[in-house]
């Protein structure tokens, strides 16, 4: 959408959806349908270190090695490197490493929000701008739930199988300063594709 927007015709072909823009000149996809038939310039291959899951590694692979391009640019976790180069060694091809800065900072807490999970009133601790992972749906909606009730913010969430135009419309509203909602509630689906701030 933002580069279709700033008049870079992009196409998007998900599992869920298909957004075929007239005049396209780009294609954003998930892993698993890249178009392995297809010649590209330039592909950007995020979420390298998908590679070695055992459930879905092997779009990586697929995509890594089997893409018509000149160029490949792999991002996400460093992790991700060692086999990569290996590889690209194994096919004959250069590797060169870039390594960038965050735009913002990602913060963990040193401490837990609750000193145990069945502690009461944890969440009120919650600032604007904080993210809460959860890795159920029902627990999605309680910590949502607990933290409207014990503070003055509202929540926003996302979780894998929502749908993709409420996922996105979900993070728009968490990263606009004007918006009232000023907390994520998420499972770890926040971590594939969605750009946060």
């Amino acid at each position: 959408e933002n580069l279709t927007s700033e008049g870079i015709y992009t196409n998007l072909v998900t599992g869920q959806e298909a957004r075929e823009v007239p005049f396209s000149t780009h294609v954003a996809c998930t892993v698993e349908l890249a178009d392995i038939n297809r010649d590209y310039d330039v592909v950007v291959l995020d979420e390298i270190q998908m590679l070695c899951d055992s459930f879905r590694g092997f779009a990586w692979t697929r995509a890594l090695m089997g893409v018509r391009c000149k160029e490949i640019h792999v991002c996400g976790g460093t992790e991700a490197r060692e086999i990569v180069q290996k590889i690209c060694k194994m096919c004959g091809d250069d590797f060169e490493i870039k390594t960038y800065k965050r735009f913002s900072e990602l913060k963990v807490q040193t401490e837990s929000l609750a000193m145990s999970s069945t502690e009461k009133g944890g969440y009120a601790k919650v600032q604007p701008g904080d993210c809460v992972v959860a890795f159920s749906k029902p627990d999605i909606f309680a910590i949502k739930r607990e933290i409207e009730k014990s503070t003055p913010y509202k929540c926003c969430v996302i979780y894998g199988t929502l749908p993709p135009e409420i996922r996105a419309e979900q993070a728009r509203r968490f990263n606009d300063p004007n918006s009232d909602y000023e907390v994520l509630v998420a499972s770890d689906a926040i971590g594939m594709g969605l750009n946060l701030s």
